[in-house]
């Protein structure tokens, strides 16, 4: 069973921004401080990106950006269950947008295996991700429908049950 435990209180900060782009600069400046905060205190990055439009832009910033990228480990929000190489495919984009433009270590990329099927993955991502929790940072997008990580409003989508690995 995976033990859920509530996270010490934060302080909540909103930005407003006049358009995606901005949100787009935010994003990769936030990730960026988040980062070198996370390097400094512990020698590695673990963040989870967002697939979408939005994120998107803000890895094409990234892309221009120099950063200890060896000490970065990349893990995902969510993936479609299509062949890796599939354009559909947010581990794709992220790699053509941003990380194989800065030579970013292919073993620092945790891809989920979602062409074995959801449950399949689920579970071995579980296995993935378990040993490094916490993450330093998640990136979640929201479509225009209002979905984020692939949960559509509307759709069920098993509020309330965990997959254990």
């Amino acid at each position: 069973m995976i033990e859920l435990r509530p996270l010490a209180p934060t302080q909540v900060r909103w930005q407003v921004a006049q358009d995606a782009q901005q949100v787009a600069i935010a994003v990769a400046r936030t990730t960026l401080d988040a980062a070198t905060r996370a390097i400094v205190r512990r020698g590695v990055f673990r963040v989870v990106l967002a697939g979408g439009r939005t994120p998107q832009a803000a890895y094409a910033i990234l892309a221009q950006e120099s950063a200890q990228w060896s000490a970065w480990q990349i893990y995902f929000g969510d993936e479609r269950c299509l062949p890796p190489e599939h354009s559909d495919r947010n581990s794709r984009m992220a790699w053509q947008t941003w990380l194989a433009k800065v030579a970013f270590p292919r073993p620092n990329v945790h891809e989920i295996p979602a062409e074995l099927g959801p449950e399949k993955a689920a579970q071995l991502y579980a296995e993935c991700v378990r040993p490094v929790l916490p993450f330093d940072l998640v990136l979640l997008g929201m479509g225009t429908d209002g979905h984020t990580a692939s949960l559509f409003p509307g759709r069920p989508h098993g509020v309330g049950t965990l997959v254990e690995a």
